[in-house]
């Protein structure tokens, strides 16, 4: 059996730092093609549906520049960017995960108008003020700290009259135990949110909230499809991964099925403008 991936010891994303390394795997994109039912790069809980609704949002805008923060492998903004033709610029804090979204941009074609960057998104980023039509973070920002400080800093990078699409799939919305939030939040730093904090941090930074969506329901079937699709293939992953790692993840999607088919812990999907 293959060792498991080397991860950076004592990183707070060493999670992400071996889910990288084995990121362009022929078992891995055939689990994406199988679960989400498109191979576009992505991880987490975004749908298809979802993601085009991503599209139209950047569509609406022609000549859109579109700030994803934490990219990943910026897979899906990079579909974004074919379907709109718009400008991207993707940031993120892991290492691995830019050098794999300008390999895949690269190999897309896609040379011109297309910049990823390194850095902490729990800081304030390093670009101007009023220089994005569209900020997107997916999934991400339950890794981020201050809330209310990180959408003021998103309310400063979007141009008057842009818009903000964000999604947070650690909303607190029953009861759940110490055991199953550290088994969720085993991947990464973590922040839980009680309902409405979110609502709370978009009005206080300056922004009005058009929408708020519950797709909590898609975190659960996401978290299903990916627990069985690796299930299935238990041997050549845990070969790929190492069995340790293996159990792990399966230990993680489970619970996240769970608390999400419960709904003890939701995902929301906020869209806001900057008047």
């Amino acid at each position: 059996m293959k060792e498991k991936p080397q991860t950076k010891e004592g990183s707070r994303y060493a999670f992400y730092h071996a889910q990288y390394a084995r990121f362009g795997s022929p078992l891995a994109a055939e689990i994406r093609q199988e679960v989400y039912g498109e191979d576009i790069g992505q991880v987490g809980w975004r749908t298809l549906e979802e993601q085009d609704k991503i599209t139209a949002l950047v569509a609406e805008r022609p000549n859109a520049h579109l700030l994803d923060i934490g990219c990943g492998s910026g897979g899906p903004s990079l579909a974004v960017v074919l379907s709109a033709g718009c400008r991207l610029t993707g940031v993120d804090i892991e290492p691995e995960g830019i050098t794999e979204a300008k390999h895949r941009a690269l190999a897309m074609g896609l040379d011109v108008g297309v910049e990823f960057v390194i850095a902490d998104c729990s800081q304030p980023l390093p670009f101007n003020g009023n220089t994005f039509d569209v900020v997107v973070c997916i999934d991400a920002v339950l890794h981020l700290k201050d809330r209310f400080a990180l959408l003021a800093d998103w309310f400063r990078l979007l141009k008057p009259g842009g818009r903000l699409l964000f999604t947070d799939a650690a909303v607190l919305t029953g009861a759940v135990s110490k055991q199953e939030l550290d088994v969720r939040a085993s991947q990464g730093e973590f922040v839980f949110v009680p309902r409405g904090l979110n609502e709370a941090a978009i009005v206080n930074a300056g922004f009005r909230l058009r929408k708020c969506e519950d797709t909590t329901g898609a975190t659960a079937d996401i978290a299903h499809r990916l627990h069985a699709a690796r299930h299935a293939r238990s041997k050549a992953l845990q070969e790929e991964e190492g069995a340790e790692w293996f159990a792990k993840r399966q230990t993680f999607l489970a619970v996240t099925a769970d608390l999400a088919s419960g709904g003890k812990l939701s995902r929301f999907l906020y869209v806001a403008d900057k008047g």
